[in-house]
């Protein structure tokens, strides 16, 4: 702690010195922690870098749009951290991805927030990974934890999605009462920062399309800006409240809407909502199914578009 002391006294006196600015980066772990916030207080703004968006990695890696596509199917394997795109073989990949999520653990979870069992840790993160696209459930995870040998105590498991929330490797998403007009604090979801430590960290290694489809559309409506939350309406709930500005936009996420009953399910959740703010839904499908001033988006213009 006196060493987080003396880097915030040395950097408000460079400060003070010259009409200059200082743009610092680093480890959670270190000087960019929540405890930077005494000599600093009022005197700094915190960015928080995210991996790149679809558009940036089509500027990086050249994509052609008639191979946006391959490159989204690519991004639900490996996620979008920029080096690995420097990796052409898979177990360059899998090693990168794997040492990025390493690195974050020993010096931002173990080293900094004192956590040591590390068992429980990467199975708490698991299963969240595995069930990210279900209501958050306290019970199932702890029970989940005692049928393999790994019984914690329930303010241990919320100290552990609380590192790692803090440490951006999953980010918690609140659920929003429509009726009511107020966040709800319970029934919350994950959703992966990357899709690529998701892909590392989860038994499956088959590619679930429909919850990193999700994802994708959480991480990118973060990118742009927005505020995201789950809405909950009287009958059910809508993937996305999203809201900029004082501007409201309700979202649903579904990967393929070419059978009838599906798109049923999809526009129909919109049902309950009795207010006049836009209504989406983000597909992976070009046909457009916009029905009922419900406007049906395809994913590669919703991700290129900048001012949506």
């Amino acid at each position: 702690m006196q060493k987080v002391k003396d880097f915030e006294l040395a950097i408000n006196s460079l400060r003070v010195t010259d009409q200059i600015s200082i743009f610092i980066t680093g480890s959670n772990s270190k000087m960019t922690f929540l405890e930077l916030s005494t000599d600093l207080s009022g005197r700094y703004v915190s960015f928080k870098v995210n991996p790149l968006s679809f558009k940036e990695i089509v500027l990086l890696t050249n994509t052609p749009k008639e191979d946006y596509k391959n490159l989204l199917l690519d991004i639900f394997e490996w996620g979008s951290l920029p080096q690995r795109f420097m990796f052409d073989n898979i177990e360059s990949r899998q090693n990168y991805i794997l040492d990025v999520y390493d690195s974050i653990l020993l010096k931002d979870v173990v080293e900094r927030l004192g956590i040591t069992d590390i068992t429980s840790f990467n199975k708490i993160l698991q299963y969240v990974l595995e069930t990210e696209t279900r209501e958050f459930s306290a019970t199932n995870i702890l029970t989940y934890l005692e049928n393999n040998n790994n019984k914690i105590a329930t303010d241990t498991l919320y100290k552990y999605l609380d590192a790692l929330c803090s440490t951006f490797i999953i980010n918690k998403v609140y659920r929003y009462d429509i009726q009511g007009k107020n966040v709800l604090k319970s029934l919350n979801k994950f959703y992966a920062t990357d899709l690529g430590v998701k892909k590392i960290k989860t038994k499956n290694k088959n590619v679930n399309y429909s919850s990193s489809f999700e994802n994708l559309i959480y991480n990118e409506l973060i990118n742009k800006g927005y505020e995201v939350f789950i809405g909950k309406t009287n009958k059910g709930e809508i993937d996305f409240m999203a809201i900029k500005n004082k501007d409201i936009k309700y979202i649903q996420a579904c990967y393929d809407l070419s059978n009838e009953e599906t798109r049923k399910r999809e526009f129909g959740a919109f049902d309950y909502i009795s207010d006049n703010y836009p209504k989406y839904v983000i597909s992976n499908n070009e046909e457009d199914y916009s029905t009922n001033g419900i406007i049906h988006i395809n994913i590669f213009k919703f991700l290129m578009d900048e001012d949506f």
